[in-house]
């Protein structure tokens, strides 16, 4: 049950987290390597009953490696100086948002990236999604309680919770410090009229496209048979037929529809017209524009390190002693 997640996490203690997350990543990273059969063996099973895509070893490393660029991590000290004449020590340093909520389907790249990111803050997370992929998700999850184990680190800090049920997540508002909602505009909206905490949105992996003149039709089919989530808007002269496309008179009406209806993750137009695609450019709000290319060719989740993290301003006295206090902003530290 969700109550007893929630009442789980609010008695973590975090303090073997601050030496150990870099550490505890890599092993992680080495983990996945070693036994990429057996996740494969739980990705096939989730393939064979419709609910997952085929995994990547060489994306799953691509997300570790992007992650440990990152230069800051849970208990840094980013900046620290003594003032001799005020007699005090400033200092930042990065803290913990606190208690995370991702809602998303459950894509497995997302879940691994956002994991790693919340591990790098300091956060505890709970994946709130419909059971997409749970069997790889599931893997992922037991992987890093395991590994949490060994550094003596709550196993309770990464939990997936399987429901459809957002109403529910959101009344425990009090407990949560930071929602991260990914999907569709719709999803987007819902979350953000009910959410009474910080909500950061992306509709990564959800993508528009414009078609305003007969360019590379076959690569354009291509793009529509991969099965992403992908919001069509043809121009309505062009005699394109598609079920679920949204016929508009010109660039004018596409981009407002664009900008209205969709993800604003990553739009796509196909034309022949370069004062068209200079206009689509400049004009469509979505974070990722691709002119007469797919929209999927840029997949990047769209989140930033230091979103997930809080760097707090630290003032002392000289004289004032942090000993066994979990900060590390102190005399010892500053040159």
């Amino acid at each position: 049950m969700l109550s007893d997640i929630i009442k789980n996490i609010l008695t973590i203690d975090k303090r073997n987290l601050k030496e150990n997350t870099r550490p505890m990543i890599s092993e992680l990273k080495e983990r996945l390597n070693s036994n990429f059969d057996l996740l494969e063996e739980t990705n096939n099973v989730d393939i064979s009953k419709n609910n997952g895509f085929k995994l990547d070893l060489n994306i799953i490393n691509n997300i570790f490696t992007n992650v440990l660029k990152e230069p800051f991590t849970y208990g840094d000290v980013t900046v620290s100086f003594k003032d001799d004449e005020k007699k005090i020590i400033y200092g930042k340093e990065i803290f913990d948002v606190g208690n995370v909520i991702v809602i998303n389907e459950g894509n497995f790249y997302v879940t691994l990236e956002l994991l790693l990111r919340n591990l790098l803050a300091g956060n505890t997370t709970i994946f709130v999604n419909y059971g997409y992929m749970f069997g790889s998700n599931n893997f992922l999850i037991n992987e890093i309680e395991s590994i949490l184990k060994n550094y003596d680190i709550s196993q309770n800090l990464f939990q997936i919770y399987v429901t459809e049920d957002y109403d529910e997540v959101l009344s425990y508002n009090a407990n949560i410090d930071l929602i991260v909602c990914i999907g569709n505009k719709f999803l987007q909206n819902m979350i953000l009229r009910k959410s009474k905490v910080r909500t950061i949105i992306t509709g990564y992996d959800n993508f528009d496209l414009y078609i305003e003149s007969k360019v590379n039709l076959d690569f354009l089919n291509e793009i529509l048979k991969t099965g992403l989530n992908i919001n069509l808007y043809i121009k309505d002269d062009l005699n394109l037929n598609h079920s679920k496309a949204m016929l508009v008179h010109d660039i004018n009406e596409a981009i407002s529809q664009i900008n209205y209806t969709g993800n604003r993750y990553s739009a796509a137009i196909f034309t022949s017209n370069s004062l068209n695609a200079s206009k689509f450019i400049n004009e469509v709000k979505s974070k990722i524009i691709t002119i007469n290319t797919s929209p999927t060719i840029e997949r990047i989740l769209d989140i930033k390190q230091t979103e997930l993290m809080n760097e707090k301003i630290v003032i002392y006295p000289l004289s004032f002693n942090f000993d066994n206090s979990g900060v590390k902003i102190n005399l010892n530290e500053i040159s």
